[in-house]
């Protein structure tokens, strides 16, 4: 080591043999040091001796890592990892949550110059966005020599972009009426959606034309005098550059029944019912329902609404909302309706009008005491 020191002192630099060797030539107690390309670039003994590398893959210790990968790869490439010294070499590697992905290694020894590539598959539900998974490097090798670092690269969704849509058809009295609930997913640079209602057989009727900067939503039409008449119906979902992403266009002739292609707006993260149960106290021909209810999940919950919809009419039915979280209870009463059949939703609202999720019983009043979900 005085040597070493000697040399360090006179010229300011070491010769790349010596650079190289350096896993040899220092021996234990050295340590690397990390430069900002992903490289081990510098090899230092004591506080004066010092080695160093070119600032690139070329380094001690070369890794060369993805900028990003997506939810749901499997066995994609991560790094290329390279052993630029004279002696062989062995890499750990660990993933700071080991929940959001698997290494096709984790841990390698390279002999001198050798080189690997390691790759990973990421899990379907790993939270994404910038610097979402983190991976610890560490090298050493059979003198003592040990270093470590922690990089980060970007998560994004490996899920197609997709638009859902709900088109409610509720005409009646010579009246045509919409209720249209999107909710558009996995369009990382989203900007707005374009949505218009269009009456294809009459052209006194006014056009209905939205546009929204939020991913989900409620959108209402109603227009007199155009009850049985056919409905054009657009979805235009545009990302930050003014491109369209996705578009959908849909015909109904509006009547009551709901046009085909529905489906309801989920969030795998947001409110859900867990459980609900009914007190039928019917008596008197009237319908008396009381109802408790536990939702779970509370991020963007807004309220539960509780309709009770009788199957056999119309005005009987009635929809209770309640904003209490995380229990709460709504009641119905209805004279006239003692025996009818009734269709009970619990639906839970977020914060944008937007049902998230629900659960539904049918029950004819009079005919039990309590009855549960599930």
């Amino acid at each position: 080591m005085d040597s070493l020191r000697e040399d360090t002192r006179g010229s300011g630099r070491l010769s790349r043999r010596a650079m190289l060797g350096g896993f040899g030539l220092i021996g234990c107690g050295a340590v690397l040091h990390v430069s900002d390309s992903f490289a081990f670039s510098q090899l230092r003994a004591d506080r004066t001796t010092s080695i160093r590398t070119s600032n690139d893959e070329t380094a001690l210790l070369g890794i060369s890592l993805v900028d990003s990968v997506e939810t749901g790869a499997e066995e994609t490439h991560l790094a290329a990892l390279t052993n630029n010294t004279n002696s062989a070499m062995t890499i750990s590697l660990t993933l700071e949550d080991p929940s959001q992905a698997e290494l096709s290694t984790r841990s390698v020894t390279l002999a001198s110059g050798g080189s690997t590539s390691v790759a990973i598959s990421v899990a379907n539900d790993s939270p994404t966005g910038t610097d979402a998974l983190s991976v610890e490097f560490y090298a050493s090798n059979n003198t003592g020599l040990s270093t470590s670092l922690i990089r980060s690269i970007n998560v994004e969704s490996g899920e197609q972009p997709s638009l859902i849509r709900n088109i409610r058809d509720r005409t009646e009295n010579n009246t045509s009426k919409y209720r249209i609930t999107y909710q558009v997913n996995n369009v990382s640079d989203f900007d707005n959606i374009k949505i218009s209602v269009k009456n294809l057989d009459v052209t006194w009727a006014e056009d209905l034309f939205v546009e929204r900067s939020v991913r989900e939503g409620i959108v209402e039409y109603s227009q007199g005098g155009t009850e049985g008449n056919e409905h054009e119906f657009t979805f235009e979902v545009f990302d930050g550059t003014g491109t369209p992403v996705l578009s959908e266009s849909v015909t109904d002739v509006s009547s009551g029944e709901n046009p085909p292609g529905n489906e309801e707006p989920s969030n795998s993260d947001g409110p859900k019912v867990e459980t609900f149960s009914i007190v039928d106290t019917t008596q008197w021909n009237t319908t008396n329902y009381s109802l408790d209810y536990e939702v779970s999940n509370r991020d963007n919950f807004e309220e539960v609404q509780v309709t009770f919809e009788n199957t056999a009419n119309d005005w009987a039915t009635e929809t209770v909302s309640n904003g209490s979280f995380p229990t709460g209870n709504v009641s119905y009463s209805q004279g006239g309706t003692e025996g009818d059949t009734y269709e009970i939703t619990v639906a839970v609202i977020n914060q944008n009008g937007i049902t998230i999720d629900s659960e539904s019983i049918t029950h004819v009043s009079g005919s039990d005491g309590n009855v549960s979900y599930p």
